[in-house]
């Protein structure tokens, strides 16, 4: 440690002895802000709906905070699928050898049972989800919310496993400008810009990015690990103040992503007889956020929110193609009012879900519109200094699938100031569709579409948690988060196959399954710091079960996994830190079992004046599924691919410069 706190001092000025001291969290600090300056429990979050405080909410939110973002922004800033991979709890799902597509899972379950928000409105569902966490760049975040477990009744629909709420930067009277540029070892190149302003009655965001990645084989096998990518982001967001208690917001983004994998040689020159196979992925992604705040006194809140939805994707391997168009809108009224000692939001909603495939050869068009509107109520009574009992109920109509009724029950109790005991659960509900982790590795080549009987998937789940956070002596503050999850879902939807058909073609479809999936386990985490360094240790049980006898786990669901993080860091002058990830051994959809693995980085990071550089090195021990392996399967002209289930990009170093013009 000390010598590589001599390598960043030699990059700058000797640190003065006066220093304030900001300390480094780890990125699975889900409780606290990121600075001495701020209080633990004392981050607002507005994924509960009530605008509360961590240490105030019954429902348990896990929050990853400013600094978490910076570090990512200088890590990996096309997108936000390395922060969310670290965290304890969630795993990353690489959907795609040759083009990279990822996937979320929460405690064990597929990603399609996440639901994503920006700024809480529901914007990658469905067709959209595959490239999700792909196209979320980290620059003009100020903080990511998690809550794991059935959250079907605050969001609705395809929350069984959990929400993830990625929350915009706001504008302030300073104006802030940052610019960053990033280069990595595998020739990828990253270029961002985020502009911040506002006056009494006007304020302006504006988030910029690009992104280009230069196809490369670390493997050896003449296939792409790093697909050729070109992306870019355009997203203005407009704020009106048109009283001091009243504010306007109006988002509007275009993204647009091209990424083309596969054997090297098509990939660079073209496809050959002898080198045919690529897969080409285009998507255009557009959407509108609009938003009306009104503060009525006496903590009185009415927010009205509308947004619409279109994303574009193609899918091409060799003389396969699928493509399709979703349109997907959100409109939702919503009042808070706290009386005496309650706090109750209500509110009604309408969401639409299209999605029209274009017309193909084999006619098997798998279009779908779903149609919901929904009603709710939640209320947050607080009796006396330690209790807050947290009920909630919201009732969803689905053009489809016809009625959801989702009771949902939480309460905190405050044992002391330093003890805490939170539980809770919930019902849940997803609306099947044929977009999913599997189905998405197969490119939805001959998936049939979704039957007449097959019914909405439904869930049960309950958690609960124990917290202390206290002090040993006067500088050391510990915090300890133990935390039990269960999860049961009902008519799951298996992916299965029917006999050979024509040329050796085989048709799958989804059915649902006579048993349920089940998810349980716990998490365990201990935080430590003391003036400029901190330790966080997370460990995350997961038993994850199909219900069948044949192949009884639910496939790539670690059932351990670990992270430990050590960080130093002076404000304003440099930060060291270090991280290691342990991933035990998962099953595949065969039943096979894996390997466990361990992943281990380094960051270094140094500010001089208004220039922030960042030196980071990913997988120290080139940790590679290849090294337990083949990934790609003979014969080349038309190979097929093994499940992905580690690291597949090895060793990786990264220096990224960001500038502060305002």
């Amino acid at each position: 440690m000390r010598v590589l706190l001599g390598i960043l001092l030699l990059l700058g000025e000797t640190a003065s002895a006066q220093h304030r001291i900001t300390v480094h969290i780890a990125k699975e600090d889900t409780l606290q802000p990121k600075t001495d300056t701020l209080v633990l429990g004392d981050v607002v979050v507005s994924s509960s709906r009530i605008n509360g405080r961590i240490k105030d909410l019954p429902t348990r939110v896990e929050v990853l905070g400013t600094e978490d973002m910076e570090e990512e922004t200088s890590m990996h800033p096309s997108n936000v699928a390395m922060l969310l991979s670290e965290a304890s709890g969630i795993q990353t799902q690489q959907t795609s050898a040759s083009s990279g597509n990822v996937q979320i899972r929460i405690l064990g379950l597929d990603g399609k049972y996440t639901q994503l928000l920006k700024d809480g409105f529901p914007m990658y569902s469905g067709f959209s989800n595959g490239l999700s966490v792909m196209q979320i760049p980290p620059l003009d975040l100020s903080q990511v919310e998690l809550i794991k477990g059935s959250s079907s009744s605050l969001y609705g629909g395809d929350a069984i496993a959990g929400i993830i709420n990625f929350i915009s930067k706001k504008p302030t009277a300073r104006p802030e400008w940052n610019v960053l540029a990033n280069e990595t070892m595998r020739g990828g190149t990253d270029l961002g810009s985020f502009y911040e302003s506002r006056n009494k009655h006007w304020g302006l965001t504006l988030l910029n990015t690009f992104t280009h990645q230069t196809p490369a084989d670390l493997h050896n096998d003449g296939f792409t690990v790093l697909p050729r990518l070109t992306a870019f982001t355009v997203n203005p967001k407009l704020f009106w103040y048109p009283t001091d208690s009243a504010s306007v917001s109006l988002a509007v983004n275009t993204t647009v992503d091209h990424r083309i994998g596969g054997d090297l040689l098509a990939v660079k020159d073209g496809p050959t007889p002898e080198h045919p196979y690529t897969e080409d992925n285009k998507s255009h992604r557009d959407y509108y956020q609009l938003e009306y705040a009104q503060h009525l006194g006496g903590g009185r809140l009415l927010t009205v929110r509308n947004s619409t939805s279109l994303f574009d994707r193609s899918i091409g391997i060799m003389d396969y193609r699928f493509s399709g168009r979703q349109w997907s809108t959100f409109s939702e009224a919503s009042y808070l009012l706290p009386w005496g000692h309650h706090k109750t939001v209500a509110g009604v909603n309408l969401n639409t879900d299209r999605f029209s495939e274009d017309q193909r050869t084999d006619s098997l068009i798998r279009n779908y519109n779903f149609v919901t509107t929904g009603v709710f109520v939640q209320d947050d009574w607080t009796l006396g200094k330690n209790w807050v009992l947290e009920s909630g109920l919201r009732d969803d109509y689905q053009n489809r699938y016809r009625n959801f009724l989702l009771p949902r029950l939480s309460v905190l109790y405050k044992l002391s100031p330093e003890w805490s005991l939170r539980a809770g659960g919930g019902l849940g509900y997803k609306s099947p569709t044929i977009f999913d982790a599997q189905t998405e590795e197969t490119a939805y080549k001959n998936v049939l579409p979704i039957g007449s009987t097959v019914r909405a998937e439904r869930s049960a789940g309950v958690n609960a948690d124990v917290m202390y956070t206290g002090m040993l002596g006067e500088e050391t503050r510990v915090t300890i988060d133990q935390a039990f999850f269960y999860t049961r879902v009902t008519r799951p939807l298996v992916l299965d196959s029917l006999p050979a058909s024509g040329a050796g073609k085989v048709y799958t479809y989804f059915a649902n399954a006579g048993q349920a999936y089940t998810t349980r386990g716990f998490e365990t985490s201990v935080r430590i710091k003391q003036d400029d360094l901190s330790l966080f240790a997370g460990y995350t049980y997961v038993d994850a079960r199909t219900g069948l006898s044949n192949l009884p786990h639910i496939a790539l669901a670690p059932q351990n996994k670990l992270v430990f993080d050590l960080a130093y860091e002076e404000d304003n002058d440099y930060r060291v830190a270090l991280e290691a990830f342990y991933t035990g051994e998962q099953y595949l959809y065969d039943g096979s079992k894996t390997r466990d693995y361990w992943v281990t980085g380094l960051l270094l990071e140094k500010v001089l004046h208004r220039v922030t550089l960042v030196l980071n090195f990913e997988d120290l021990t080139d940790t590679r599924q290849t090294r337990f392996g083949p990934v790609v399967v003979p014969p080349l002209t038309n190979p097929t691919f093994k499940e992905i289930y580690a690291p597949l990009e090895g060793f990786m170093a990264n220096l990224a410069v960001k500038v502060r013009i305002l």
